[in-house]
């Protein structure tokens, strides 16, 4: 996969703003992971498909001095201002760029492999990179088991666009319920404390709005040509979006395993 097969290229000019508020209402979700696990210093982390950067930097602070963290994307144009030591950044292709030379005390990505048509092989190479009594935290979407629905909560709105942007998205191969099933891929696999945790978001926060508002307009003219919402409903949709309601996001899942330690031999 390239940067450029990506719905949501980094290149574009809304996607800095998009990332940052991605990360403004998530990060909270992703420390509790990590707080769970108990990263402490001294602990190698690579954080892969880093985006805007804020993870990457929360776990340096978490574990400097002694510690490391490697974080990587296609495209790591809002990295750059992390670089320091024990800290790298570098341009990495998960799919099928090669594994970094490091054993990691966990590894981390959100939001990332539902995007990949082999996501169960990224899935794979990640767990390679682990050490024995590493730690996987994989953050993932389940945009389809609960929708917005305004029989049940007149304060909730369906929308034309938003529909139109999951339509786009399996077009282009990603899978939209895959956080629901990362739990039972990764027992498959033989992952040990297997633990996911489903979030929902339901309010009327402006930032929920905005960043759905920065979904919708960073694929408009996608959509537009595709003829998958026409101009009409998508710019009611942004209205609506302006005016303020209970935004309704995806149900974000959280799953932590282990890697197995290796049984000793007598």
């Amino acid at each position: 996969m390239s940067a450029a097969d990506y719905v949501f290229d980094n290149a574009d000019s809304i996607a800095g703003q998009r990332l940052q508020l991605l990360a403004e209402i998530f990060d909270p979700v992703s420390h509790a992971c990590f707080e769970r696990i108990g990263v402490a210093p001294g602990w190698s982390c690579w954080e892969v498909g880093a985006g805007y950067g804020t993870i990457a930097r929360w776990l340096h602070e978490r574990v400097a001095p002694e510690g490391h963290v490697l974080a990587t994307d296609l495209d790591p144009r809002f990295l750059a201002r992390l670089a320091q030591p024990n800290l790298r950044v570098m341009r990495h292709d998960i799919v099928g760029g090669p594994l970094p030379n490091q054993s990691f005390d966990v590894v981390h990505a959100r939001l990332l492999l539902c995007h990949l048509p082999t996501r169960e092989q990224v899935l794979d190479r990640m767990i390679a990179a682990l050490k024995p009594g590493g730690w996987l935290v994989i953050e993932d979407f389940d945009g389809l088991s609960l929708l917005p629905d305004p029989t049940l909560n007149p304060a909730e709105k369906s929308l034309r666009s938003s529909a139109a942007v999951r339509e786009l998205l399996r077009s282009a191969g990603a899978e939209l319920n895959f956080g629901r099933r990362v739990a039972g891929l990764l027992r498959a696999r033989g992952m040990s404390n297997v633990n996911a945790e489903g979030r929902t978001f339901l309010s009327d926060d402006e930032r929920l709005a905005r960043f759905q508002r920065l979904t919708i307009e960073q694929v408009r003219d996608e959509l537009l040509a595709r003829g998958l919402v026409s101009r009409e409903e998508l710019e009611r949709d942004l209205a609506t979006l302006e005016q303020g309601y209970m935004v309704l996001l995806p149900t974000l899942w959280s799953v932590v395993a282990r890697r197995s330690e290796p049984t000793s031999r007598s």
